[in-house]
Parts: C-alpha cells; sequence; structure tokens
C-alpha cells in the first residue's frame, strides 16, 4: 500500500510539477511562504520544508521568510577534456587568456581568472597519489579561481584550479622571473611547464564525485547537499616524471565534461590494455 504523502511533500511536487512542465521559468519568482501557506492551508514552516528541498534538488535560488525565490537558471560550461591541453595551444600571452578561458569564450561564456594564492604545502595524501611522491611531501600550490557570466546569469564561480608542482620545478626561472610563483596571470605560449622545457608526452585522468569541503562549498557558493566533480590531470614528462597534476573542482550542477575519443580500428586482445 503506497504511503501518504506527508505535507511538505505535497508543496513540493505541486512546485516541482510547475517547473518541470515550464509552467514556472527559469527566472520566474516562486510565491511567497505565506501565499503558498494559504493556497495549500498549511504552515509557514512546512512550506519551509518544501522550500529547502527545491534548493537541495538544485531547481530554485535560496531565499529567506517573505522575499521569495526565483527558479534557477541552469547551463552548464562545457569543458571538452579531449581537447583540452592536446594540440596546439590557444594561448594569448597579449591578452593573458589561456587555454581553458579561449575554449570557454568560444561558447558564448565571459571569463574571467584569478590567482588566488601561491603557497608551499604538505601534499595531501591523495595529491601525493597522483605525484608518486611521499605524503607530506612539500610542493607548491597554485590555486585560480575561473569566473564565467552571460547575459542574464550574473558571474559565477565555475572552477577552482589547483596546480600542484614539485618544489625545484616550481622554483624554475625564465628570464629571472619563477612564473609557477606568480600571483598573477601568467601565460606563455605552449603553456608554462613547456616554457620551462618540460615536454608533457602523457596525461593521466581521474574524475571522482564527491560532497565539498566547507571551503569548496563557500568559494563555490553551492546549494546545500549539491556534490562536486573533481578532475585531475597528472603531466607526465619524456623522462617518465610526473611534473604537475592540476586539480579542478566544480559545482556539480554548472559543469558537463565532453570528450570525444577516436575507436581504434584494431582494438587490443583482453589483457594488453595498459
Amino acid at each position: 500500500m503506497a504511503r501518504s504523502r506527508a505535507r511538505w511533500e505535497i508543496v513540493h511536487d505541486d512546485l516541482r510539477s510547475q517547473i518541470d512542465q515550464g509552467k514556472l521559468k527559469p527566472g520566474d519568482r516562486i510565491p511567497t511562504e505565506f501565499d503558498l501557506a494559504a493556497q495549500h492551508g498549511f504552515s509557514r514552516a512546512t512550506v519551509r520544508s518544501a522550500m529547502a528541498r527545491l534548493e537541495q534538488d538544485g531547481l530554485i535560488t535560496g531565499g529567506a521568510g517573505s522575499l521569495g525565490r526565483q527558479v534557477r537558471r541552469r547551463e552548464l560550461v562545457s569543458w571538452n577534456l579531449s581537447r583540452f591541453e592536446l594540440g596546439a595551444y590557444a594561448d594569448d600571452p597579449v591578452n593573458r587568456v589561456d587555454q581553458w578561458e579561449a575554449d570557454a569564450q568560444a561558447e558564448g561564456w565571459a571569463t574571467r581568472q584569478v590567482v588566488a594564492g601561491v603557497a608551499e604545502l604538505a601534499a595531501p595524501d591523495d595529491v601525493a597519489r597522483y605525484l608518486d611522491c611521499e605524503g607530506g611531501s612539500r610542493l607548491v600550490r597554485r590555486r585560480r579561481l575561473r569566473y564565467v557570466a552571460r547575459p542574464g546569469i550574473p558571474e559565477q564561480l565555475a572552477m577552482i584550479a589547483d596546480t600542484w608542482t614539485p618544489v625545484d620545478i616550481a622554483r624554475m626561472e625564465i628570464d629571472g622571473v619563477a612564473p609557477l610563483l606568480q600571483e598573477a596571470n601568467v601565460v606563455y605560449p605552449g603553456g608554462i611547464y613547456r616554457a620551462l622545457g618540460f615536454r608533457q608526452v602523457r596525461f593521466q585522468d581521474e574524475i571522482q564525485v564527491r560532497m565539498p569541503s566547507p571551503d569548496e562549498a563557500s568559494l563555490l557558493n553551492v546549494q546545500p547537499g549539491t556534490p562536486v566533480g573533481q578532475h585531475a590531470r597528472v603531466g607526465i614528462d619524456v623522462s617518465g616524471r610526473r611534473v604537475r597534476v592540476l586539480v579542478s573542482v566544480f559545482a556539480g550542477d554548472r559543469q558537463k565534461l565532453r570528450y570525444d575519443l577516436d575507436v581504434p580500428e584494431q582494438r587490443p586482445e583482453p589483457g594488453e590494455e595498459e
């Protein structure tokens, strides 16, 4: 026998149905708690529980009391990882636009990138695993915050991009400047590591979905209960050394990852894969 719905579920399901059917469109204002309570004959506390669940669903914006909420606009930033850092770089040293920004701009996004800090830190366990070093080893972390905006969509933080590098590489200089230690956007044709003399010949990617840390949740301003995606790309040079790992973290409801992969004519036999 089907269970009877809780009162908050009745309000939640009614509003969700209106959003799913397009009766409430992105940007439309949700009726106030007072109006919804009067409409359904429930208390404002019941309505508030329904609103909290719709926020967790990522369908409405946050709000307080009688201020109301809006249906969220959802336009995903597409990140083509099969092209990112491969082939000819699109870096623009004059305008200081790197490849990520160039790709986002090609999709119609306005971009802004901020270097939020450079620090020598003890390697977290996952970063140590990526770089094949002892946990707690000293590494340099260069944090970039990547913002996007579109007409009708206010600027939002799309991604936290942390590049972790062995200290000896991070301290290397070009014309008297260590680019990986600069707290400003630094762009070289072909990328910083190639300019430093490291030709990365292999990448290893790892993708996971997890709940954000308090710091990540605050920076990304995610709705309660929203997971984040994490993409880690390890760069390996011709000698086999792992010269860096780029760990990018993004709100799970704002980004989509794309891979375009060619299928070889002859696939390896079972057991031959690397």
